[in-house]
């Protein structure tokens, strides 16, 4: 009988052969399959590491900033030395500090009420009744018509000529003939013929006006030495409180990040944890 059997039956040989074919192609299919699923789970245990890990990062970094901020607010608080000193330096400026007044031009108001349709006539002004504005040399004097009017006046006291006063006039929000000067230096003169000035509300005290000066006051030196110690003593405190608080800020920052660090590691073991907090 030959080895390669009975007929068309396979030998045992041969079927021995096949059996061990099949397993080696088996084996290989699972070797092949289990070499897969040890990268995919490797790939997947360093992925779940690494976002743990960017997730502890993020929230270390949000526990430290936290700390930070209470730490500042209980180290200093709104209001503490930084404004005392500040208020106490602007009182010394305040108190050191000179106080002064720009000049202003000479203004004269009348103390009659008119308007500029105001008759002159009714206010007692006769036709050739003058009217004589004054700055210095120069005047400007106005003859009424009998039938001219409080504009007509204040038209020509308003013509800038060299010769003319050097004067602006206008009726104020109390209706009251106000006449100002160009500049801050000339003082006014108001005058008329007869009763004429006082019956537009320039009479006898209310017909020479003069510009007011700048000045200057210097505050007292006594004020500003006390003032001076003030602020000294106040920088003084400001100082001693900084660095106090640096000190300190300093020591408890150090500690807290350390605090933060052991309770959120950056590793990936505590990424189910920080995952939660994020």
């Amino acid at each position: 009988m030959s080895v390669g059997g009975i007929g068309s039956t396979p030998s045992f040989y041969q079927q021995d052969q096949a059996y061990w074919s099949n397993a080696r192609s088996e084996d290989a299919v699972r070797s092949a399959d289990d070499a897969l699923i040890n990268v995919m789970g490797t790939a997947e245990v360093n992925q779940a590491k690494g976002l743990a890990s960017i997730a502890n990062q993020t929230a270390l970094n949000r526990v430290n900033n936290q700390i930070t901020a209470l730490v500042q607010q209980v180290l200093n608080p709104s209001g503490s030395s930084t404004s005392s000193s500040s208020g106490s330096t602007s009182s010394a400026a305040s108190a050191g500090s000179t106080s002064s007044s720009s000049a202003s031009p000479a203004t004269g108001s009348s103390s009659a009420r008119v308007t500029t349709g105001t008759s002159l006539a009714t206010l007692g002004i006769l036709p050739g009744g003058t009217i004589t504005v004054g700055t210095g040399n120069n005047t400007t004097t106005y003859t009424s018509t009998g039938t001219d009017t409080v504009g007509d006046l204040i038209n020509a006291i308003n013509v800038d000529l060299p010769t003319n006063a050097n004067v602006t006039a206008s009726i104020s929000a109390g209706s009251q003939l106000v006449i100002t000067s160009r500049d801050d230096t000339s003082a006014i003169f108001v005058g008329g013929s007869g009763n004429d000035a006082a019956a537009i509300g320039f009479g006898v005290g209310n017909n020479t006006f003069l510009p007011k000066a700048a000045s200057t006051s210097p505050a007292s030196s006594a004020s500003s030495s006390s003032s001076a110690s003030a602020t000294n003593g106040s920088s003084a405190s400001a100082s001693k409180n900084t660095a106090k608080t640096g000190t300190s800020y300093t020591t408890i920052s150090s500690e807290t990040a350390s605090s933060a660090a052991s309770l959120l590691s950056a590793s990936g073991v505590g990424g189910s944890l920080v995952d939660m907090l994020a």
